[in-house]
């Protein structure tokens, strides 16, 4: 799997069990202590993500990371399509 596919698979960890996960804002200290990676290479996979519309950003007091509901879509075929084979 793709970096940027991994850390998608991250922030829809971190949201999962909110209420309303696309809204829930997830902020980069999240990702950087769960992914180890340097922020600059978060940043890219972010861009990525961003551009194939599976999350969102917002610069407010730090930046704002929201998963979309593309994203969830994404994230919960790649999870099925990983138990049927058995991963």
């Amino acid at each position: 799997m793709q970096d940027h596919y991994n850390l998608l698979h991250t922030i829809y960890e971190i949201v999962k069990s909110d209420p309303q996960p696309e809204r829930y804002a997830c902020r980069p200290r999240e990702l950087i202590l769960r992914r180890m990676q340097e922020w600059s290479d978060i940043q890219t996979q972010l861009r990525q993500l961003e551009t194939e519309a599976l999350v969102t950003t917002e610069q407010q007091d730090t930046l704002v990371i929201r998963i979309t509901h593309a994203g969830l879509l994404l994230v919960k075929e790649q999870q099925q399509a990983a138990r049927l084979n058995g991963l």
